[in-house]
């Protein structure tokens, strides 16, 4: 069974010149940038702390981003649908903090 993951992994290297696995660990690697961000940014906008929460509202969008510049910048050949599921997968997050923020 592995065998086959990491054949389906060494495929899309080649295929399309992205390691998923670097792009996962971006993934990961932005959750808590992303959490930590909402925290500061809702603090910041709760004591009128205007560029503390826009610095960590920065911090948010990159922590959102970063796996999908990746692909953009080392991708080639990549199926128009990565596109549709990444923007949508960019336009939900997006959606949650205003959601998380209107609440704060």
């Amino acid at each position: 069974m592995s065998l086959d993951i990491t054949a389906w992994l060494a495929g899309i290297r080649k295929t399309y010149g992205v390691n998923p696995l670097i792009f996962g660990a971006l993934y990961l690697a932005g959750v808590i940038p992303f959490w930590f961000s909402i925290y500061k940014i809702i603090a910041g906008l709760k004591n009128k702390n205007f560029p503390e929460a826009r610095v960590f509202g920065f911090v948010l969008g990159i922590a959102i981003i970063l796996p999908f510049l990746y692909v953009a910048v080392f991708g080639r050949n990549l199926p128009y649908w990565f596109w549709i599921v990444g923007g949508l997968i960019i336009l939900s997050s997006v959606y949650s903090v205003l959601r998380r923020l209107k609440k704060a």
